[in-house]
C-alpha cells in the first residue's frame, strides 16, 4: 500500500514538473521583451524577407525607408490587412503583387521597436552593399565564375570525403572498443558483446560533426550543396524509401513490426511512449494540413490570437515529442532486458529523431511563425518536387537551421526501410472496420479461473 501510494505522489510530481516546464518555455517563447531591430527581424521577418533586392516570400527590404514614409511601414506592419480594407492603394498593389499572401499582423510590437527593425534594414543593407562591393571586385570575368564553380564542386568533394573518412574512422573506433571492453579479442566480431552506452555517445559525435560539416556549406550558401540537398536527395530518399520498403515487406513481411518490448519493461515505456508519439502525431499533422491547405492556414493566422494558439500548442507538443523521446532513450540505455533485443540500428533511430525534433523546436523558438511561412515557402517548394520540376529558389536563400530539419526529414524518409519506422506503415487500420470476434466458452469461466487440473472440463481423446 504504501509502495502504491509511494508511485502515485512521484507520478504526480513529474507531471507538474513537467508542466511548470512548459508554461516557462511557453511564456519565454512569447516574451516581448525584445529591444533589438536585429532580435525582432532574424525571428520574425528573415524567412519572408531580405534585406537585399532578392526577392522571397515578400519583396526584398532594399531602400526600404526611402520608399515609404515611416507612419505608412509602421501600420503595415502592425496590421497589413487593415491598411488593405482601408483602400491605401500601395497596400494594396503590393498585395495583388506577391499573390495575394497576407502579411502576419505584429501588433504585439509597439512602435519603437517596428522603428528599431527599420532602422536595422538600413544597417543590413550597408552591409551587403560593402559586402557586394569587394565580391565585384574579387570576381567579374567568366573566367572567375568558373573558378568560383569550381570551388563549390572542389569544397563538397572535401566535405563528401572528409564524411567518410570520419565514418570509417569511427566504426574502426567501435569494434576496436567494444573488442576491448567485451575481454574477448579472440573471438570473432559477431560474438563480441555491445557496448550500446558507448555506440550510441559514438553515433552522437558522428552526426555532430556532419552537421558541423553541413552547417560550413550552408551558412557559405554554398550553390552545389544547395542543388544536392533541396533537388536530388529529396529523389533519392522518395526512391529508397518506396522500393526500400517494397522488398523489405515481400522478403520479411512477418517482421515489419514496431517489435514491442513491452513486456519486458512498461512503466518506463507510457512515459516515453504517450508523450512522444501524441507529440509526433500532432505535429505531423499540423504539417500536413499546411501543406494540403496552404491559403486556410494563412487565413486562420490573419488574427493575432489564433495564430498565438497555434504556434504556441504546436511549440508545447513539440516539447512533449522531446520529453519522451528522452525517456525513451534512458529506457532503452538502462534497461538490460532491452539491451539484449537492441541492435544498432534502434540507436540510429533514436540520434536522427534527436536531430529533426530539437531543430523543428530551434526552428520555431528563433523564426517564428512557421505555421505561415510553412504555407508560404516550404508547400510551393514541396510541390516543385512531387511534379518534377524543383524550385529550391526560396528554400537556398533560407537560414541554415531550417535548411537541416528539411534535410532531416528526407533522411529519415530514406531510413524508414531498414529500421522499426516500418511500423507505421502495416498500422492495424482494419481494425476499425472488421467484425467483432466472437468467443465461446464451453465451459464455467470462474471455475476455470480458480481451477487447478492440468485439463478444463473433458479431456481431450486426441492422442
Amino acid at each position: 500500500m504504501i509502495d502504491r501510494q509511494k508511485e502515485k505522489s512521484t507520478c504526480r510530481q513529474r507531471i507538474y514538473t513537467l508542466f511548470l516546464l512548459f508554461a516557462f518555455l511557453f511564456a519565454n517563447y512569447f516574451s516581448n521583451a525584445q529591444t533589438s531591430g536585429e532580435d525582432i527581424f532574424k525571428q520574425n521577418c528573415v524567412v519572408c524577407h531580405r534585406t537585399d533586392d532578392q526577392t522571397m516570400v515578400g519583396p526584398g527590404l532594399k531602400g526600404i525607408n526611402e520608399k515609404r514614409s515611416e507612419e505608412w511601414l509602421i501600420s503595415w506592419i502592425r496590421n497589413s490587412q487593415k491598411l488593405i480594407d482601408s483602400g491605401d492603394k500601395d497596400a494594396i498593389a503590393i498585395f495583388e503583387e506577391y499573390n495575394k499572401i497576407q502579411m502576419l499582423p505584429y501588433e504585439m510590437y509597439s512602435d519603437d521597436e517596428i522603428k528599431s527593425v527599420l532602422a536595422y534594414i538600413d544597417v543590413a543593407e550597408q552591409a551587403t552593399a560593402d559586402n557586394a562591393g569587394v565580391a565585384s571586385n574579387v570576381a567579374g570575368s567568366p573566367q572567375d565564375n568558373q573558378l568560383v564553380l569550381s570551388n563549390s564542386f572542389i569544397s563538397i568533394f572535401y566535405i563528401v570525403t572528409g564524411l567518410l573518412v570520419l565514418i570509417v574512422l569511427l566504426l574502426i573506433w567501435i569494434f576496436y572498443l567494444a573488442k576491448r571492453l567485451s575481454g574477448q579479442l579472440g573471438y570473432p566480431l559477431l560474438v563480441i558483446k555491445r557496448n550500446h552506452n558507448l555506440i550510441f555517445f559514438l553515433m552522437l559525435l558522428l552526426t555532430s560533426a556532419i552537421l558541423y560539416l553541413l552547417t560550413i556549406g550552408l551558412i557559405g550558401q554554398n550553390r552545389v550543396l544547395h542543388i544536392f540537398l533541396f533537388t536530388i536527395f529529396p529523389y533519392l530518399s522518395i526512391f529508397i524509401f518506396l522500393f526500400g520498403s517494397i522488398i523489405r515487406y515481400k522478403a520479411t513481411g512477418f517482421k515489419v513490426s514496431s517489435l514491442s518490448s513491452q513486456f519486458l519493461e512498461g512503466k518506463k515505456l507510457f512515459w516515453g511512449s504517450q508523450p512522444f508519439h501524441w507529440g509526433l502525431l500532432v505535429l505531423f499533422a499540423g504539417h500536413l494540413i499546411a501543406f494540403l491547405f496552404p491559403s486556410s492556414i494563412i487565413l486562420w493566422n490573419g488574427s493575432p490570437v489564433r495564430l498565438l494558439i497555434l504556434e504556441g500548442s504546436a511549440f508545447v507538443f513539440g516539447l512533449s515529442a522531446l520529453f519522451g523521446l528522452f525517456m525513451l532513450i534512458r529506457r532503452r540505455l538502462t534497461s538490460k532486458k532491452l539491451l539484449v533485443v537492441s541492435n544498432n540500428m534502434d540507436l540510429w533511430v533514436y540520434v536522427v529523431l534527436l536531430v529533426q525534433v530539437i531543430s523543428g523546436l530551434g526552428v520555431a523558438y528563433y523564426y517564428r511563425w512557421g505555421s505561415s511561412w510553412f504555407a508560404s515557402v516550404l508547400t510551393p517548394y514541396l510541390n516543385s518536387v512531387f511534379v518534377f520540376n524543383p524550385d529550391i529558389a526560396a528554400v537556398s536563400a533560407l537560414p541554415w537551421l531550417i535548411q537541416l530539419h528539411i534535410f532531416s526529414a528526407f533522411f529519415i524518409l530514406a531510413l524508414i526501410p531498414f529500421t522499426r519506422f516500418m511500423h507505421f506503415l502495416v498500422a492495424p487500420i482494419d481494425y476499425l472496420w472488421r467484425s467483432y470476434q466472437v468467443v465461446t466458452w464451453n465451459w464455467n469461466r470462474r471455475s476455470i479461473r480458480t481451477s487447478t487440473n492440468h485439463n478444463f472440463g473433458k479431456e481431450t481423446k486426441n492422442h
